[in-house]
């Protein structure tokens, strides 16, 4: 069984309500909501804090990185700033590799449904990103606005996170972002 190293409060009406963490998919999937914190913008390179692992909410960078793309780097101030914006980023941490599982990720977003809403060549507000800074025993996480699902390997749950995540940022914008180092996503015709 896994543990995490917080506990979720949140005030509604004056109590204090604790949300338990809730089992989802298989491979120990969980996903947990995270306490409302400010997302204020940091200068670019600004050592963060947050209050969950992966993060998924509070003090990011002022930029974020372009839509439909896979990040074999990111650093998480700028993948912070696209969950503001309804972004949904799914994350691996394979310190040995893992093809199989970064391309189960790939399909994820490739079999997303297109956005409207979303401007120029951006289909979706999408990214998968290696991030070796998430928990030894995390493989897989899925992160939106608020909430984190962490996960021992890749299950398909991991699309349904997304599909019902998808938008809930306190931003609602869908223009891209910087490309950085990611290498876009290829889309079946």
């Amino acid at each position: 069984m896994r543990l995490f190293p917080f506990v979720v409060l949140l005030a509604a009406c004056g109590d204090d309500h604790v949300i338990p963490p809730e089992d989802f998919g298989g491979c120990d999937g969980l996903v947990e909501q995270v306490a409302n914190e400010a997302g204020v913008h940091m200068p670019i390179g600004t050592g963060i804090k947050w209050s969950s692992n992966p993060p998924a909410i509070g003090a990011h960078y002022p930029t974020w990185a372009g839509w439909d793309r896979n990040y074999q780097g990111l650093e998480r101030g700028y993948y912070v700033h696209n969950l503001e914006h309804g972004g949904i980023v799914l994350l691996y941490n394979c310190p040995a590799g893992c093809p199989d599982v970064v391309e189960s990720l790939l399909d994820v977003v490739r079999t997303a449904k297109v956005d409207p809403t979303c401007e120029g060549s951006v289909r979706n507000r999408m990214l998968v990103v290696q991030d070796p800074l998430m928990p030894a025993e995390v493989q897989v996480a899925a992160v939106s606005w608020g909430q984190v699902y962490t996960a021992t390997c890749f299950d398909p749950y991991v699309a349904t996170f997304a599909k019902t995540r998808y938008r809930r940022g306190p931003e609602d914008l869908c223009n891209d972002g910087v490309p950085m180092s990611g290498a876009l996503i290829t889309f079946p015709p």
